[in-house]
């Protein structure tokens, strides 16, 4: 590499002395290999598929947010079950790979990805409200995801008045 060239495989990347445990944290969830357990899991992924897809009255016509949307998985659900716009959310890596999930299923004008913490991001194209919140807020252990403090902040900042 020249002098003055960026390894883009280092941006962005903190030293690990100065790691916290959320560093720590969120750089073991941009592994592909969590979320393919999670996916691999049949009767989870069914279940949220059906959960959206069942109550397509509640969710036709409506902006969406997947907080945590890890391979954009419910992402695609949301808009498989009419949803007008869904806006994905994830902190870590694994939103590259989300990114191309979306794109291989024609999806790039339904859905916007951002990556970042949901308590510093801001909705885009102008959303100011959602009617519909979505989250997978245990990940695949119940102990090892713990985002159910970042679902409440996200309803609290986003979720438009009478949605859920």
């Amino acid at each position: 590499m020249a002098q003055g060239e960026v390894n883009q495989d280092e941006v962005g990347k903190i030293p690990v002395n100065e790691m916290t445990s959320k560093d720590y944290y969120f750089d073991s969830y941009a592994h592909f290999g969590i979320h393919e357990e999670m996916l691999k899991d049949e009767t989870r992924t069914v279940t949220y598929r059906n959960a959206l897809l069942h109550n397509k009255h509640l969710v036709k016509g409506k902006v969406v947010l997947d907080v945590g949307c890890g391979t954009g998985i419910l992402c695609l659900f949301a808009v498989k079950a009419g949803a007008k716009h869904v806006v994905g959310i994830e902190c870590s890596n694994i939103i590259d790979h989300a990114k191309e999930v979306v794109k291989a299923n024609g999806m790039l004008s339904k859905i916007t990805l951002i990556k970042g913490k949901v308590e510093e991001v801001s909705l885009p194209n102008g959303i100011e409200k959602v009617d519909i919140i979505i989250s997978e807020w245990m990940g695949y252990c119940l102990f090892y995801e713990s985002m159910l403090n970042t679902v409440l902040y996200a309803r609290d900042k986003w979720l438009a008045p009478g949605w859920f």
